[in-house]
């Protein structure tokens, strides 16, 4: 790159806020909407570096406090949410809950990322059943899998 980027979410066909953050750091979001761009700078992104972001939807609970939470899925993988790995996400009726069903080999160790604005971004350790499935379950107040 030869000079510094500001992308909204509109230039890459997204209108939604969503988080937003770098391949090497899960542990590090932002907000990214029309008020919160990605600033791409060319001094750390360039022929000699390399820079990847991703984008997840926030989506928000029923609950009085108005929990937000987004599935950033597995972040030592180049498409950390795929559909292979994620094969259903359920918001319940009252969305007081949300159900991921997670596939993979029998008894594999996925560990996935989460972003919660109550419990903040964190990785939970989902071990897959002999079938081969697991279920993250994300609340207001816990993200656990069974």
């Amino acid at each position: 790159m030869k000079k510094d980027y500001t992308i909204y979410p509109a230039m890459i066909e997204d209108h939604d806020s969503g988080i937003i953050w770098s391949y090497d750091n899960a542990q590090v979001t932002a907000t990214f909407d029309h008020t919160h761009p990605l600033d791409v700078s060319a001094s750390k992104c360039n022929d000699a570096s390399f820079c990847l972001w991703y984008v997840s939807p926030l989506w928000e609970f029923n609950d009085a406090a108005h929990t937000k939470y987004a599935l950033l899925g597995e972040y030592n993988k180049w498409t950390v949410v795929s559909r292979q790995r994620f094969v259903s996400i359920t918001t319940n009726t009252e969305k007081t809950q949300t159900t991921v069903v997670v596939q993979g080999v029998a008894s594999e160790p996925v560990s996935i990322v989460v972003y919660h604005t109550t419990l903040e971004t964190q990785t939970v350790n989902c071990q897959l059943s002999a079938a081969g499935q697991a279920n993250l379950i994300i609340t207001p107040t816990t993200t656990t899998c069974s």
